[in-house]
């Protein structure tokens, strides 16, 4: 399936679509098939794994869908030990895919493009989250991308989707980083956050849920504090498409998947059906994933409608991937391993 790439946009009706400013209503999908679930667990008795079974989140608000998948119980008839966990940082999860230690685990579909392609094996099982990027301000100076230009933008994550993102609505608006837009890196969301709110930058960009932490203390602080750009709806603008990023979702190693695939298919519709349960239950998902997240129950709820849950399989969700590789290519192919994966990266 090809999909291509924006190479080339007419300035004036591009610079008309990146016009919406502010917040529009999230878009979420129709949910089905808890009646698949439970099929699924009719024939999983006399498959029982004989070790814990092991669902690892993001640290980031997504994980509350694999919080709720494993709370549900939905895979207790494979596992009489079913678990969630949260790696916490980067060099873990690479380590845990490396070694096998991770068999479903939440990651970017970009990383898992990237293990695929070096030999690793990974399937990307879904999708769970479709876009949850903001650029914030102080003021109302930002309402467009072009006004942009001139400003001192902090943000994190060097090289990485977000960062890749925010350069592609610049390079579509004309706009050159370094040149028209002066970066500001730090580390990560957690160092952006109090700089910003000390005085740094124009503006920053943050991911969920670091947007909205910052939002919650703006507030305390008596800071003024906005959501200007949701990179997500300028993406969807200059694509032609709805407003979406298939950005994290659950991923399995190739071993587990050849010995169980009754497992993978169960774990994805508790997904299914976790994202339905958490859009109707905020508060209670929040708590779920609190503990593990390191992060008060608040503020992964008062994120919670800005990430744009919806459980897809990677085969349903398959053109849009494509098209956000594509895109991040443009840019640095070596993000998803130098090339597009294959078919077999996609289940479903």
């Amino acid at each position: 399936m090809s999909s291509p790439v924006l190479t080339a946009l007419d300035r004036r009706n591009f610079l008309r679509s990146v016009g919406l400013c502010g917040i529009a209503g999230m878009q979420i999908n129709g949910l089905a098939g808890f009646s698949e679930l439970a099929m699924v667990q009719g024939a999983a008795s006399s498959n029982q794994l004989s070790k814990p079974l092991t669902i690892w989140g993001i640290p980031a608000s997504p994980s509350v869908v694999f919080a709720r998948a494993v709370a549900s119980q939905a895979l207790l008839p494979f596992a009489s030990d079913v678990k969630f966990d949260v790696w916490k940082s980067t060099d873990q999860m690479r380590a845990g895919v490396a070694t096998g230690k991770f068999e479903l685990f939440a990651t970017s579909s970009y990383a898992a493009a990237n293990f695929h392609n070096r030999g690793a094996g990974t399937t990307l099982v879904n999708v769970v989250t479709w876009g949850l990027l903001y650029l914030m301000a102080r003021n109302d100076s930002v309402r467009c991308v072009v006004d942009l230009a001139g400003k001192h933008v902090l943000l994190s994550n060097k090289n990485e989707a977000p960062d890749l993102l925010f350069h592609l609505v610049l390079k579509w608006a004309g706009l050159k980083p370094g040149k028209d837009v002066k970066l500001d890196y730090v580390g990560s969301p957690g160092e952006a956050v109090p700089l910003y709110l000390s005085g740094r930058a124009d503006v920053v960009l943050l991911h969920e849920p670091a947007a909205t932490a910052a939002l919650m203390r703006a507030q305390e602080e008596k800071k003024p504090l906005r959501r200007a750009l949701d990179i997500t709806e300028l993406y969807g603008a200059l694509t032609g498409r709805k407003p979406r990023i298939p950005q994290v979702g659950l991923a399995v190693n190739a071993e587990f998947l050849d010995k169980h695939p009754d497992i993978v298919t169960a774990t994805h519709s508790a997904c299914v059906e976790a994202v339905a349960w958490t859009l109707a239950h905020n508060d209670e998902a929040a708590e779920l994933a609190s503990r593990k997240l390191r992060l008060p129950a608040p503020v992964i709820a008062k994120s919670l409608p800005y990430i744009r849950l919806d459980a897809l399989s990677a085969k349903e969700a398959q053109e849009d991937i494509e098209l956000y590789f594509d895109n991040l290519m443009s840019l640095d192919p070596a993000i998803v391993g130098g090339k597009k994966p294959d078919a077999s990266f996609y289940w479903g």
